[in-house]
């Protein structure tokens, strides 16, 4: 089975860099209103600088997303600049869960959580039937083992 990221993936992020980016502008803007020396516009500066990777990162990062499961092992691999490849055979498992949190939720992604003995790995932004399909297949996977 092969999964990817799912299409609220980008948004998920994308929401995630304006609240960040919002934070930074504030307590850039905060020190205009105590000190006059300091510039009111420097709030403008995390704006500007983010606007790249929203156009163009954030989707790129999400179709980097991808990963198969055969009987035998989870592969993934995911990133643009740093590539992380991701190779967890079912017999190192020890637990696999799915993880939601309410921005996930709404945008349809979940994250699998694969833990074994040495740690664990993220599939992070999953399409939420892939991640069930994954998990069910795991199931069975570890049954047959």
């Amino acid at each position: 089975m092969e999964f990817r990221a799912g299409k609220g993936a980008v948004w998920i992020l994308r929401v995630t860099l304006v609240a960040v980016n919002v934070i930074v502008a504030v307590l850039l803007w905060l020190p205009s209103c105590f000190w006059p020396w300091w510039p009111w516009w420097s709030c403008l500066f995390p704006v500007v600088a983010v606007l790249p990777l929203w156009l163009f990162y954030l989707p790129k990062l999400t179709r980097s997303l991808r990963g198969s499961f055969d009987s035998y092992a989870v592969r993934a691999s995911y990133g643009i600049l740093w590539r992380r490849e991701l190779f967890v055979p079912v017999d190192a498992l020890r637990t696999y869960e799915i993880w939601t949190p309410p921005l996930h939720r709404l945008f349809d992604c979940r994250t699998v959580i694969l833990r074994f003995a040495g740690g664990s790995a993220w599939l992070p932004l999953l399409d939420r039937r892939d991640a069930y399909v994954l998990t069910a297949r795991l199931e069975v996977a570890e049954g047959s083992s």
